[in-house]
């Protein structure tokens, strides 16, 4: 059945004939036709009946264009079928490390050394895409943080802004705090149920202005949570005659300490294996779905009535210059 977004708009159905009334009877106020004239007059009426026969059809024209102006106003429209989707009311930022220690080559995929940052395009890749009925953003941080992706149901952008962030995009040394603090901006005014921040880093908080304990505490006032990950493994590289930690930049303290703070989790991911078993984890820890009101599509039909508009307009034009 056609209904109508603005029904009330056909009590205007009857305007014209009472604009039409009102000049009508003004025009012919006072004036009286003598009888010799009348008798004129209506020979000249029986001789014009073909004018006045396209005189009604200019009338119907008219009534047709008035009555499909007002209904295109109206906007019809036809329900056509209801969708059921799931959401989760979650709202989630992931916020990943772009510094230049990213490009170390300690992680493998499918038995090929990859660079940090490739391993976890792959992986964190894989748990945007899985995360339907989530709406999910991106924060990326080196020296500086920026905002790849407001929060957005659509996983598949919110991916490809991820797989084309390159390293030092965003600066050579390591922004924690204010890539934090960018997150819980793009969450804080957000109306989901559950908020959480997934950041990953490889180093060292040693830029930006704002510390990553005062944006932890202010992310647990905000009731949300924050994961943290630690990524780099324990392999030991030659620098001169000494040998140190591939992960000897890692601040481990700060990220548990942030994780604590806002009751959140802290993870370790040394090998690839275990970034995944993490990404499976979170995703585990932040998911609960429900059912989403069911959403009733519309067939808008407004588009007819506007081609049937202009139609009638067109034919009026005709009929005048036919007149003329």
């Amino acid at each position: 059945m056609i209904e109508f977004h603005w029904p009330w708009i056909f009590l205007l159905l009857p305007a014209p004939l009472f604009v039409l009334g009102i000049g009508s009877s003004d025009n012919n106020r006072g004036i009286e036709v003598p009888p010799k004239l009348q008798h004129g007059l209506s020979v000249a009426s029986a001789s014009t009946a073909a004018h006045r026969l396209s005189g009604i059809w200019r009338w119907l024209l008219l009534s047709i264009t008035w009555l499909c102006l007002l209904t295109a106003v109206a906007q019809p429209h036809k329900p056509e079928s209801t969708a059921l989707q799931t959401a989760s009311g979650r709202s989630m930022v992931i916020a990943a490390d772009l510094s230049e220690s990213m490009s170390k080559t300690d992680f493998t995929i499918d038995n090929n050394t990859v660079n940090r940052l490739a391993v976890v395009k792959t992986i964190a890749g894989r748990f945007i895409s899985g995360r339907s009925g989530d709406r999910l953003g991106l924060v990326l941080f080196g020296d500086e943080a920026f905002i790849g992706s407001a929060l957005s149901f659509d996983l598949k952008s919110v991916n490809d802004v991820l797989q084309s962030a390159g390293i030092g995009m965003a600066g050579k040394s390591t922004a924690i705090g204010d890539a934090l603090g960018l997150a819980i901006q793009v969450l804080r005014h957000d109306t989901a149920s559950e908020k959480a921040i997934i950041l990953l880093s490889d180093g060292t908080n040693l830029s930006g202005s704002a510390e990553p304990e005062d944006a932890a505490e202010l992310a647990a006032k905000l009731s949300i949570r924050v994961h943290t990950i630690g990524l780099g493994s324990d392999e030991n590289i030659s620098a001169g005659q000494l040998y140190l930690s591939s992960s000897a930049d890692l601040d481990e303290s700060t990220l548990q300490a942030i994780a604590e703070a806002s009751g959140g989790q802290f993870f370790r991911a040394r090998t690839t294996e275990e970034l995944q078993k993490i990404y499976s984890v979170l995703d585990e820890l932040e998911s609960t779905d429900e059912v989403a009101p069911p959403i009733v599509i519309h067939r808008d039909y407004r588009n007819l009535f506007i081609f049937a508009l202009l139609l009638t307009s067109l034919l009026l034009l005709a009929t005048r210059a036919v007149r003329l």
